[in-house]
């Protein structure tokens, strides 16, 4: 049951990036490190109302999913699965599973938020992938976090799933299968992502509503929120907040010319 041969962070910046490519207002994002301090912002001259109009946020939570290459996997052996390749995806059990319950209250709230996992084995996989940009539709998974519901927060829970299967199971004590929503990022696009394109002014509200519980949620004298005050718009806000509190990326989905 090995671990894929690269990083969450390789992944996650390869999907990322590609993501932003792709659909991100101006090909891009402003990223982490430009949030730094007010002078950045100053310097860098971002018109966030222009980024957020006819936009819409987008969280995605990174992982790797496990490797299961035997018939020796359990999947297999309860008869949920017929052969390998599987792929294995964990949940955070930490605090009882409070970043998947956050991320289900965030999601339920409206907004789109993703878990994306891999469905490929090694780094040259990836690297194949990234210079070919397939990425987005071939080597990662979705799964929206409404769609795992866990039955308990007080035992290990994972999903198996095949590499583009429009099913999964999640397994507690035994496995229960599920349909999955979106097998593609192309079709939690097209179902999910571009109807929620909004005005900036309609954007800026959720954004500032999510900043709110943020901030009731995060620990006394949080260094997230700290960093994340240091600038007056939501956007900018969320973003830190997002990263800092839920491990989770904010970008913005626009159609591009």
């Amino acid at each position: 049951m090995p671990w894929p041969a690269f990083s969450e962070l390789s992944f996650g910046f390869s999907f990322l990036r590609e993501f932003e490519k792709l659909h991100a207002p101006e090909g891009k994002f402003p990223s982490a490190p430009d949030f730094i301090t007010q002078n950045d912002e100053a310097s860098k001259g971002y018109d966030v109302m222009a980024l957020l109009e006819n936009s819409a946020p987008v969280y995605f939570q990174f992982k790797r999913s496990f490797i299961l290459t035997t018939r020796n996997a359990t999947e297999i052996q309860a008869g949920d699965f017929t052969d390998p390749i599987l792929y294995r995806m964990y949940l955070y059990e930490r605090e009882h599973y409070r970043q998947h319950i956050a991320l289900r209250r965030l999601e339920s709230d409206g907004n789109s938020v993703f878990y994306v996992t891999s469905q490929i084995e090694n780094h040259v996989a990836l690297s194949n992938a990234y210079a070919a940009s397939t990425i987005v539709e071939s080597a990662a998974a979705l799964f929206s976090p409404n769609e795992v519901n866990l039955p308990n927060y007080t035992e290990p829970h994972h999903i198996t799933f095949k590499a583009d299967a429009d099913y999964g199971f999640l397994y507690s004590e035994k496995g229960i299968r599920f349909k999955r929503k979106f097998s593609k990022l192309g079709i939690a696009r097209d179902q999910l992502v571009r109807p929620r394109r909004r005005s900036a002014a309609d954007n800026l509200k959720p954004l500032a509503e999510f900043v709110k519980w943020a901030r009731t949620e995060a620990p006394p004298q949080s260094a997230a929120i700290e960093i994340a005050l240091r600038f007056d718009d939501p956007l900018r806000q969320a973003s830190i907040l997002a990263f800092f509190l839920l491990d989770a990326q904010l970008t913005l989905f626009r159609d591009r010319e």
